[in-house]
């Protein structure tokens, strides 16, 4: 393309020798003005193809990223819908949620949370803060650090929403401290100044009432 736009621009001259100057040396000023036509004709198709190509660059940037977006949230849905299905083949309001932190563990039964409207423990664990609470809709119960920047967030139940960029249906949570909105599946801030960032989690194991008995560990109370 450039090779052909510099082929033309050597025939100016040419033109300009040839065309421009005729009777007597005199410009013919309607050829002159063809060809500064033609030259900026040229210019701004150049100009408007690179341009355009930028354009291009920057939506598959932008497409790109919104693709790995889709698919964690995706990959989310896919575990809380195999979640769910699973703790759905048993009576959950029986089943007890074990949290270990270093050498301390605690119990948790679900069906102390599983109420209406939900039950959450803001807890302690050994020396560490926790915030533990199980979502009906999304049959998800999860244990994450209530401790933020140095500060120990104390959480209350918000409501149900929609984790944003999902049509997950999830227990949110809102802390006292700094006003913040949570989604409890992810531990995510999803509104108010702590926006973005996302709460230290713990793994959650599940077991039965004989099982946690013979194990010994301590059991919350509501």
């Amino acid at each position: 393309m450039f090779n052909d736009i510099t082929s033309i621009l050597y025939l100016i001259p040419d033109i300009l020798h040839l065309e421009i100057l005729t009777g007597g040396g005199k410009m013919n000023w309607k050829i002159l003005a063809g060809v500064l036509l033609v030259i900026g004709l040229i210019a701004g198709f150049v100009g408007g193809k690179t341009s355009t190509y930028g354009e291009i660059n920057n939506l598959n940037g932008k497409v790109a990223q919104l693709s790995e977006q889709v698919k964690s949230a995706e990959n989310l849905k896919n575990q809380l819908a195999e979640t769910k299905a699973q703790l759905e083949k048993l009576n959950v309001n029986d089943l007890y949620g074990l949290i270990k932190i270093g050498d301390k563990a605690k119990a948790y039964k679900i069906g102390d949370m599983n109420k209406m409207p939900p039950v959450i423990a803001n807890d302690v664990i050994g020396s560490t803060p926790v915030i533990v609470s199980w979502c009906p809709l999304c049959g998800t119960l999860t244990a994450y650090d209530r401790k933020v920047d140095g500060q120990t967030l104390t959480f209350k139940v918000e409501g149900a929403r929609k984790i944003p960029g999902t049509d997950i249906e999830n227990l949110h949570l809102r802390d006292e401290q700094t006003n913040s909105v949570w989604a409890q599946g992810p531990g995510l801030a999803v509104e108010g100044s702590e926006k973005g960032t996302e709460l230290k989690s713990y793994p959650v194991q599940l077991f039965n009432k004989d099982v946690i008995d013979k194990m010994g560990v301590e059991v919350w109370k509501p």
